[in-house]
């Protein structure tokens, strides 16, 4: 007989303030370089300053902020560096590479269903010019892929490399178009219902690639510095600034 849970976990207050200074700095609204100041966070959030220093101190042991000043009490939000953008796309290509290659030795129709059935969403996303929608089936799209591996684990570590691949994203305002996006996922699906492996690999490969180079130039990233904020957009004939759709 099954029986709902009765007790459910509750959040800490501290692991709450986290998760909102984590939505924050993952949404580009705390920007690379901007200080987290304990006291001020406090006031904002009317809550006690331990939980704050706690939720810190969790930020940092997550690589989202640094220790700063003489005796290291203070907090920062990490610059970017190149590096940082290669290793956590590395490791979606990596997991969803391997996804769809378990896939391709061992056939499975529902799954090659849904992932179609996604990218006809995509299409029909595009024809709407709904970016805000696409980026949404985008993104079940590749967790569509890294789930089918049936190892948590893994997916842990592609949601972590996912999160941080978003907020490198949210640092730009510049996209690529969607079309493209919809080509590539096309060639992937039918490399894995070829069973090519090697070009199942160069596909992934190539579709990350390009999301590395356009990001390191965007926010204008040098071989052995880090970025400080996101570069301005041009403003277009409305005067409000432009964005299209990054993949990835």
């Amino acid at each position: 007989m099954n029986r709902r849970k009765i007790i459910k976990p509750v959040q800490t207050i501290a692991q709450q303030v986290f998760r909102i200074l984590e939505e924050e700095i993952l949404s580009g609204k705390i920007k690379p370089g901007d200080r987290l100041i304990e006291r001020e966070i406090a006031d904002r959030l009317e809550i006690s300053r331990v939980p704050v220093r706690e939720a810190l101190l969790s930020l940092e042991r997550w690589g989202l902020v640094i220790a700063t000043g003489r005796n290291r009490k203070g907090r920062e939000v990490i610059g970017i560096n190149r590096r940082e953008i290669e290793e956590n796309y590395s490791i979606k290509e990596l997991i969803e590479a391997s996804a769809l290659g378990e896939k391709s030795l061992q056939p499975d129709r529902g799954f090659f269903s849904d992932l179609a059935k996604l990218i006809g969403e995509m299409k029909q996303r595009v024809e709407k010019q709904d970016v805000e929608g696409y980026r949404k089936v985008n993104w079940q799209f590749h967790h569509e892929i890294a789930k089918s591996l049936n190892n948590q684990k893994l997916y842990e570590i592609f949601c972590d490399a996912d999160k941080r691949t978003c907020w490198f994203q949210n640092l730009t305002l510049y996209q690529v178009r969607m079309e493209r996006s919809i080509v590539e996922h096309q060639r992937m699906l039918q490399a894995c219902k070829e069973k090519d492996l090697p070009k199942i690999r160069a596909l992934m490969k190539a579709h990350y690639s390009q999301a590395v180079e356009f990001l390191a130039q965007k926010l204008k990233i040098e071989k052995k510095g880090r970025i400080v904020g996101p570069p301005s957009a041009p403003k277009g004939k409305s005067g409000k600034r432009g964005s299209r759709m990054l993949d990835g």
